[in-house]
This record gives C-alpha cells, structure tokens and sequence, in this order.
C-alpha cells in the first residue's frame, strides 16, 4: 500500500505541469468553462438581453461569450464588463432608426450641411467617371454603429486578443466575400469586428480587414455553439429565436414563405449546430421581425427572452453544478455602467469635411402635405479641386412650387467661400386677405446670387453678396376679398448681409440650443436707385432658444419680425406671413403659430411666440404654440392697433429617415376659423 500510495504521488509530480497547463488554457482554473451562444436576428437579438438576466440571476458564471450579427453586439457589450440591465437601457434608449443610417449629428457639419441633412431621406456618394467607389457594395456605410460603439466599448476600441485581453473572452462570426468562407473574428479591433458580423449585404458597406472583405455572418453561421466548443467550452448555452413558422403548415403568410425559402440554409446549419448545446433556450418571437425596432417590441422582445429563459431555470442549476462552480461565490460582473462613460473625445465631435475630390455625391427628399400635395426634391454636389475646394450642384424640385436650381462655389480659404447661383422657381398658391381667400395665382420667379464673400462654419455662417430678383405674375383668379393689385412683371437688384448662428441639436425635435438669424437687404432697379431716389431696404431677424423643463418636456420662446423702408415699394416687397415654414411661397414669408395661410400684411411685422414640446412615447411628441404679432405701415404705431393671437396643437411622430410625419390644428384671431395642416416628411 506504501509502494502504491508512493508510486502515484510520483505520478502527479511528473504530470502536474501538464496538468496544470491542460487547465488553464481549456477551462477555468477549479471549474469548467461556460459559453453563451448568442444567434444573430436583427431586432429580434434583444431576447438575448433577457436570457442573459436570468443567467445572472442563477449565478452560472460566464466565461465565454460567441455571437453573430445582433448576437454580437449584444455579447460585445456583456464581455467588457455591462450587464443585463445597462444593455437593456442601451436598447430602449439608442435611437436605432438614426443608428442604422448614415446622418450625422449635428454639431459636426457645418449650417449648409445642416440644412442638407435635414432635407433629404437618402443621399450616396459616387464616382461620376469610374475609379473606386467610395461607398462600395451597400447603401449604409454604418459610420452612426461605429461611432456609437465607439463609445459604449472605450477602452477597448484598439488592437486587442478578445481571448485575453477581455473581462469576458468574445468571439464573433462574419462572413468573408473574397473566399466566400466564414471567419471567426478573435483579435483586432472589437468594434470593426462586430460592425462586421452585423453588416447585411447590399444594406451596409462591406468591412475591410486586412485582404478579407467582410459582411453579416448570419449568412454562413447565424448560431456559433460549433465555434464555442472549438475555442475550449466545456459547457454551451444557447439562445436563439424562434419564428414559429411550422405552426403553420400550409405557410399562408408571404412572409413566412419568403423566410423559410431563403433562409433554409441557414436553418440547417443553425439546427445542425443544436447538437453543441449543453442546454439549449429558444425563444417564441411571432408577430415580430429583424425590423422590429419600436420600444414596445423590443421590451417585448426582452420579456420574452426573459420567460423562456426561466422555464430553463433548473437546469441552469444544474449546469452551473455540473460546471464546479462554488455556490458561496458571486460570478457575476458588472464592471462598467453606461452613467460611468468618459465624455466623447472633443476630436470625435470637430467639424466634418464631407468632400471628397472627385465625387458626386446624390440626394433625395420626398413629402407630402395637404396644400403642396406631393414635392420630391433632387440634388447633386460634384466636388472637385486639390488646392482649391470647389463644387458645381444641381437641384430639381418637382410639385406645386417647381425648382431649378444650379450653382457653382470654391474655397480659397478654409470656410470663406465665394461664387454664384441661378434659381427658377414656378409657384402656384392661394392668398388670403383679412383671412378670407382672396387670390388664386400662379407666378415664375427667378434669382440670381453672387457670393462676394461667405463663412460656412461649425454654427455659424454669413453672406456678403450681390443678388437679382425677377417675378413673373400670370394672370389668376380673385374675389371680392382681393386687395391686391400685381404687376405683370417686378425685378430689382439687391446688395445683402446675412448672419446665421444654430447650435440646436436637432431642427425639428430641438431639445436644446439657440438659433439666431439676421438679414438686411438694399434693393434698387439699376444698382444705384430705386424708381429715381434712394432705394428701399429690409430688415429680418428671429431668435428662439429651447430650455429643458423635464428630460421629455422642453419650452421654446421666440421672437422674429421684419421691417421694410422707403418709398414706391413694390406689392412684393411687402411681408407675407402665415404658413409652416420660412419662404414657403415668397422669399420674405415668415411662419407665424395658428395662422396656415399666407397673407400680405404691412411692411413693419413683429411676433413672438412659444413652444410647449412634449414627448409622450418613445418618438412620438406632442406641441402647443401660442403667438401675438403687431403690423402697421408706420414703425411708430406698430402697438397702436389689436394684436393678432394664434394659437396651435401638433401631433408629430420623429420617423428617423422619412422625417417628422405629423398634423397640427392651428387657430387665429385674424381668420377667427381653424386651420387643420398635415406635414409628412422633412420641410422643403
């Protein structure tokens, strides 16, 4: 018995050190190692975010975690340290809509680039003569996830092991186009590793890494077990979703038939990969899709990961036995919170440049409302120059008030452009006049620019130039209402001075800033005088800034007016007030709060009004505008008569890339009738 007892002692002296390095490098040291497999799905990934809350609730430790697509954004996010609860907060709170395009925020483009973004549904950049494509093989280059997980995994956003140099080891599944194989993403940068294993062909831009061009993994391996068992788990636990198609077999529904048609390689393989999981949870997730982004589904989505996942609570009890871990020992890690971020690096957030030499680069805006009818908009930039940045654009309105618009700017300096632009506009609209409709008229107006002088920058721009101003009044209908008498044809050259200051976060859902406007224009027929004496000249300027009450409730004051002096002035040259939004029908028209038709009022206008901004649900938001406005011809007795009192409610959803689509119902004292406006898509 001593010779046995001596004789294995000697054994595992001489064996230790294999041993000992068989443990650490396929288990964890005193247990086994645990993966969780995480399937790829879209929205549908946020099951995963409710499977993992059980587990931690169960205490199996965690060791390891494989995903595809959705899978691996969400097991990114688990393996650096966030938990359950900080990822469901990512999800209700990530504007998804926004992260899956490519706008950009705000404070990074310059006024111009502002107005464009917020203007267009779409726009794509290309080479006009061939050469390499600067957005190749997908419609979203992904730049908003990038950025956004940028932020969410700092401190882990450059070269690492994801096997070692991880609170969790990940592993992620992309699939490469060259070799048409499916690669296991291990090492490099976790963020272009996950924007890869998410990357849809044909919908997102392909990731280049190294000599492989990479998109979704879904396409070659949507559920990982196999590759968790090839990096050394001992123990698999698989979640993935379940569409519920064979419940049906007669497949009634398009959809089913379309998903199960083009998705049945992928289902095999997926199946096939069952085999690897020590327990495997499906998820029930009908009556959803891969696009079900809405809050109330994905909270759905998450409470439904969360049941199916505690049925299977014993036997997460039972593996967590089975692996050895110590009952007496919390494995659970929660490492980082979202509240703990360090601010973005002030060099993420400075001024964008958007051009690139050589390229066209396309956009398009389509709306619709219940006076224009249906408008779409189309524009092209072409960029050009090494030295000296310029650009030739074209844009083409169709609808109601039809555009041609064709302009040419360069850059001798950073920010100060100089150049020119010809405008050809064809309006057809109704006056009012003392809030009866009084005018029916169709006109062609026409206007060239000359930039002499302009700074477009981060917040700020201005315009020193020199413009022509042609109408065109064909001959239209009125009523016993009409006091308004037009000639057949008005021009006049102008000389103005614009200033612009917009720090707003966003233009049609602002919830903080300030935005500021000035401009002051001198009009004459021979650039010298106006009809034998001294010129006329104008005056605009608006101001409103938007405070936070509540983080759902924002107030939004504001004051404008405009002010027109000299003598002999022309019927357009007068305001016009009235309607959603700036130069809607005329260049001078400014909007004012329940009023919804234009109306020429006196050459002096002043308003103020507020804005109550409530968001009731998720993107849903509801305002009311109150405003009071004084005119009269003379400055002096601009409060000598009633003021006009408007008051409106608004109901706006924020659809992301078609723009607010809502409808309001506005009141005033001047039409003393209610007006009801329907607006879908962005303002144009």
């Amino acid at each position: 018995m001593k010779r046995f007892t001596l004789s294995l002692l000697v054994l595992i002296m001489l064996f230790s050190p294999m041993l000992a390095q068989t443990e650490n490098n396929d288990s964890v040291p005193g247990r086994k190692k645990v993966a969780v497999v995480l399937s790829g799905g879209g929205a549908l990934g946020a099951i995963h975010v409710g499977a993992l809350k059980v587990i931690e609730e169960a205490g199996v430790p965690v060791d390891m975690v494989v995903g595809t697509s959705m899978g691996s954004i969400v097991g990114a996010l688990y393996s650096v340290g966030y938990d359950s609860d900080d990822i469901a907060t990512m999800f209700r709170t990530m504007d998804w809509a926004e992260l899956f395009l490519d706008r950009h925020a705000q404070n990074r483009l310059t006024l111009s680039e502002r107005d464009d973004q917020n203007t267009y549904i779409y726009e794509r950049s290309f080479y006009l003569g061939g050469g390499k494509d600067p957005q190749p093989g997908g419609v979203i280059r992904g730049t908003n996830v990038e950025r956004a997980f940028e932020h969410y995994l700092q401190g882990y956003t450059d070269s690492i092991n994801f096997l070692s140099d991880l609170p969790r080891q990940f592993a992620c599944v992309a699939t490469d186009l060259v070799s048409d194989s499916e690669v296991v993403l291990t090492q490099g940068s976790l963020v272009k590793s996950i924007r890869s294993s998410m990357s849809i062909p044909g919908v997102f831009t392909p990731m280049h890494i190294g000599d492989m061009v990479l998109v979704d993994g879904g396409s070659k391996n949507n559920f990982a077990a196999d590759v968790a068992r090839k990096l050394g788990a001992d123990i698999v636990i698989g979640v993935k979703f379940d569409l519920g198609i064979g419940d049906d077999p007669y497949y009634r529904k398009l959809m089913d038939v379309m998903e199960r048609s083009a998705g049945s390689d992928i289902t095999r393989r997926s199946t096939k990969n069952e085999k690897y999981c020590d327990l495997l949870i499906k998820v029930p997730v009908k009556g959803f899709s891969s696009g079900s982004f809405s809050a109330g589904a994905l909270n759905t989505l998450m409470q439904r990961g969360e049941d199916a996942t505690r049925e299977k609570f014993d036997s997460l009890m039972m593996l967590k036995a089975q692996a050895g871990a110590d009952y007496q020992r919390n494995y659970s890690m929660h490492l980082r919170e979202i509240e703990d971020l360090p601010d973005i690096d002030h060099d993420k957030t400075k001024l964008l440049d958007l051009r690139q030499n050589g390229t066209v680069r396309a956009a398009v805006g389509v709306r619709y409302d219940n006076e224009d009818i249906f408008a779409v908009q189309l524009k092209g930039k072409y960029f050009l120059g090494s030295k000296v940045n310029k650009e030739v654009d074209l844009t083409v309105r169709l609808g109601l008030r039809s555009m041609l618009r064709l302009g040419f700017d360069f850059e001798p300096w950073k920010f100060k452009k100089m150049g020119g632009s010809y405008e050809f506009w064809y309006k057809y609209s109704d006056l009012y006049t003392h809030g009866h409709r009084s005018d029916n008229i169709s006109l062609i107006y026409q206007k060239a620019n000359l930039k002499l002088i302009s700074l477009d920058a981060m917040n700020f721009d201005c315009e020193f130039g020199l413009g022509w101003e042609h109408y065109h009044f064909f001959k239209g209908l009125w009523n016993e209402y009409s006091e308004i008498e037009f000639d057949d044809n008005e021009y006049y050259f102008n000389y103005h001075l614009r200033l612009r200051y917009n720090n707003e976060d966003n233009r049609y859902f602002t919830r903080r800033g300030m935005r500021a406007e000035a401009q002051l224009a001198y009009y004459t027929d021979n650039l010298a005088q106006w009809k034998g004496h001294s010129g006329f000249a104008s005056l605009m300027a608006m101001w409103q800034m938007t405070f936070a009450l509540t983080p759902s409730t924002h107030i939004r004051p504001r004051v404008q007016g405009r002010m027109v002096f000299g003598d002999d002035l022309p019927v357009t040259a007068y305001n016009v007030i009235g309607g959603p939004t700036y130069g809607k029908y005329f260049p001078q028209q400014l909007p004012l709060e329940g009023f919804g038709h234009a109306e020429f009022f006196s050459s002096k206008f002043l308003s103020a009004s507020v804005r109550l901004q409530q968001r009731i649900k998720g993107r849903h938001y509801a305002m009311l505008d109150a405003s009071v406005a004084e005119h009269n011809s003379k400055l002096g007795d601009i409060f000598s008569q009633s003021p006009i009192w408007g008051a409106q409610l608004s109901y706006f959803y924020n659809s992301g890339i078609l723009g607010p689509l809502g409808c309001s119902l506005g009141w005033s004292s001047h039409t003393e009738r209610l007006h009801f406006y329907v607006s879908l898509g962005f303002d144009f």
